[in-house]
């Protein structure tokens, strides 16, 4: 039996990003209404809120704390890296049956020449990010999480040591998080994307774009769709619990 996303709340961490937006907008697709949380002001809630299928809103349901779920997609901007504003603005969102997590930032230096303030940065972003969110949001009982992890927490590449820690972070984190919330019977899986069309793409250099293309059995980019598609399946098959799938053209077989 799967998992009905109509008239669901889900929130997505990070969910102006390439990535983190098409999985909002599947999740729109499917009767969810969203809230987008980033620390990015380049798109606001007057832009992004059409670009999202309009939520048609159902009666409200109470959890056990007597919260409602909101009537319309938010935006809500904010830094992520900071525990007291997730602890402060979840209790006001109500419950959550979706929690994506999918916030982040790249590395493209190799780890001497790489600042410790960006050290930080990434595992803040990467990492922390995910764990407070996780920690603060008012999930309901058999709800989920997914966590957007990439294919470099187990296929390792020079210049993104500290990208790569963080990513490893959080599959770790996921595997231990789906037994401590077994008893609320709720769902973690993570997904860890290979090289998809996106700007992190365009940043590499030419000669680095042909070599990974050359690796892949595919020999092409992945979509931000096919995450996308992929997620929903995380999110919608009941029995997919501590899952970490892989999504990257065979790339991993190399």
């Amino acid at each position: 039996m799967s998992f009905s996303l109509r008239g669901k709340h889900a929130i997505v961490v990070g969910g102006t990003g390439t990535l983190g937006f098409r999985i909002a907008s599947a999740l729109a697709d499917r009767g969810s209404v969203v809230t987008i949380m980033s620390r990015n002001a380049v798109d606001d809630r007057q832009v992004l809120e059409p670009r999202l299928k309009p939520f048609e809103p159902l009666p409200y349901m109470e959890n056990i704390e007597g919260s409602r779920r909101p009537t319309g997609h938010q935006f809500k901007r904010l830094d992520v890296q900071r525990a007291d504003i997730f602890k402060g603005i979840f209790p006001t969102l109500g419950p959550v049956d979706v929690l994506v997590n999918c916030a982040g930032t790249s590395q493209t230096s190799a780890l001497k020449r790489t600042g410790e303030e960006e050290i930080q940065l990434i595992l803040n972003l990467n990492l922390r990010a995910t764990i407070l969110a996780s920690k603060y949001a008012k999930l309901t009982p058999h709800g989920c999480i997914i966590n957007v992890s990439s294919l470099m927490a187990t296929k390792m590449g020079a210049g993104a040591a500290v990208y790569a820690a963080s990513k490893a972070g959080v599959v770790a984190f996921t595997r231990a998080l789906a037994l401590e919330y077994k008893s609320r019977s709720i769902r973690v899986n993570t997904l860890l994307p290979g090289w998809i069309q996106s700007p992190m793409w365009n940043e590499l250099t030419e000669t680095a774009r042909e070599s990974y293309l050359k690796q892949c059995p595919l020999g092409r980019l992945g979509t931000p769709d096919e995450v996308a598609d992929a997620a929903m399946f995380l999110i919608t098959n009941r029995f997919a619990n501590n899952c970490v799938l892989n999504l990257d053209g065979g790339l991993s077989a190399n």
